[in-house]
């Protein structure tokens, strides 16, 4: 599963095309196209984007979260649902659906450590790992401060290695 915060993030740092070239399959929940105008969703359903509908008990789901947990929105919340639902990794740039994620036994990753798999894969380099996310922070996007902070520095040394 992947929200809207990651999209924009790797919108902003010129990988989102790259994410599709990796094993993975992308999905999201038919609750946030709508979040997503800015970027034409048919390119991103092209480039292999899945959409998914929640059935009417993780709806009901929704509801239930939305009364425990005070910032992350009803869209966020339907993907944090559909993870939970799959068993599979949530990924996200959001802090309060982070913690929603944890709150709910969700494994939860953000934007720089999918750019780190990019990177790890051999899609980009380290030095266009650093780039891409040097050019998210000017947005200004903010992912997960910590995790980006510690991947930065292993892209760094990486890239120095390779020199």
């Amino acid at each position: 599963m992947i929200d809207t915060n990651t999209i924009i993030d790797l919108h902003c740092g010129k990988l989102l095309e790259k994410i599709f070239h990796l094993p993975c399959i992308f999905i999201i929940t038919d609750f946030i196209i709508h979040e997503l105008q800015e970027l034409p969703f048919q390119e991103l359903s092209s480039m292999g984007l899945q959409v998914e509908s929640l059935n009417p008990d993780e709806i009901i789901q929704i509801t239930e979260m939305m009364e425990r947990y005070e910032k992350p929105s009803y869209e966020d919340i339907s993907v944090l649902i559909l993870a939970k639902s799959k068993k599979t990794i949530l990924i996200t740039g959001d802090e309060a659906l982070r913690h929603a994620a944890i709150a709910n036994e969700v494994e939860c990753r953000g934007t720089c450590w999918l750019i780190d798999y990019l990177a790890n894969r051999s899609l980009i380099s380290f030095s266009e790992a650093i780039e891409a996310y040097e050019r998210i922070q000017r947005k200004p996007r903010y992912p997960p401060r910590d995790e980006c902070r510690n991947l930065r520095s292993q892209w760094v040394k990486k890239q120095k290695m390779l020199e």
